[in-house]
């Protein structure tokens, strides 16, 4: 897991990219979830899926909290 500080988180949720982040993290929540509860039914291939996606949500947050940070 990336560090931001809670400044960069805070202005990055109240700025025009709030909503994506909002978003970002319920699909990361979702897909986590499904992981954790369902792994034992998936084929390796689905779970690798979903970690993929996980792993792309994870760098379009990182990207959208970095513009953030140090400021």
């Amino acid at each position: 897991m990336s560090a931001f500080s809670k400044r960069a988180i805070w202005l990055t949720v109240y700025s025009k990219h709030g909503d994506r982040l909002v978003q970002i993290t319920q699909e990361h929540i979702r897909l986590a979830r499904d992981l954790a509860e369902h792994r034992l039914y998936m084929s390796s291939v689905e779970v690798e899926i979903l970690k993929s996606r996980i792993e792309e949500l994870r760098k379009e947050r990182d990207a959208i909290l970095a513009q953030f940070e140090g400021r």
